[in-house]
């Protein structure tokens, strides 16, 4: 268990780190921007974090591992055509609390982290490996097409000031999951 000075320290660092990012990009951002922004010194930095990667990682790391448990815990206890279903309704829950909301909408930017959206395809991916039979070469490409084209949605959809509300969102995920690309364009459902 994380001491509660420990916790405090590394949750300014972080919250730092996404209040800079509003205004500059991940790679201009500097360790002592950190430390001005989150009024510590370099020593209490470094104590938690190697580095500005470390940082970024360890943020990413805790948002992918969350992604993982709703995906695990939903797959698990569902078929496969109901674990899809389920598993969008509560990611985009998931992305709707405030505070997942700001991370996914700073590190989904411009600004943000160019590998993020790269690194929580792969994990999406990974968890449809691990539901489906799909286990030949070309699967790689139906995961890859399924888990980027759902991060595309919700990149799309956290940028948009004029969003659908989440039910809406949630209805135009699972439509363009279960039916082909061609139905979509067509507008056949």
């Amino acid at each position: 268990m994380e001491h509660a000075k420990i916790r405090h320290s590394k949750n300014k660092i972080r919250n730092a780190l996404l209040t800079i990012l509003k205004e500059k990009s991940i790679d201009k951002i500097t360790v002592s921007d950190l430390t001005k922004t989150a009024m510590v010194n370099r020593s209490t930095f470094y104590s938690h974090y190697a580095d500005k990667a470390d940082l970024i990682e360890d943020l990413e790391g805790y948002f992918i591992n969350e992604i993982e448990t709703i995906l695990n815990t939903t797959f698990k206890n569902n078929s496969i055509e109901n674990g899809v279903v389920m598993s969008i309704q509560q990611l985009i829950v998931f992305a709707l609390e405030p505070v997942n909301f700001n991370f996914l909408k700073i590190m989904l930017s411009e600004n943000g982290d160019p590998n993020f959206a790269n690194k929580i395809t792969q994990s999406i991916s990974n968890q449809i490996s691990l539901v489906t039979v799909l286990d030949n070469h070309l699967s790689t490409y139906i995961k890859r097409f399924v888990s980027r084209g759902l991060i595309e949605l919700v990149i799309i959809w956290i940028g948009d000031d004029d969003r659908p509300d989440p039910q809406e969102f949630i209805e135009l995920v699972k439509k363009t999951q279960l039916l082909s690309p061609v139905q979509l364009i067509l507008n056949r459902n």
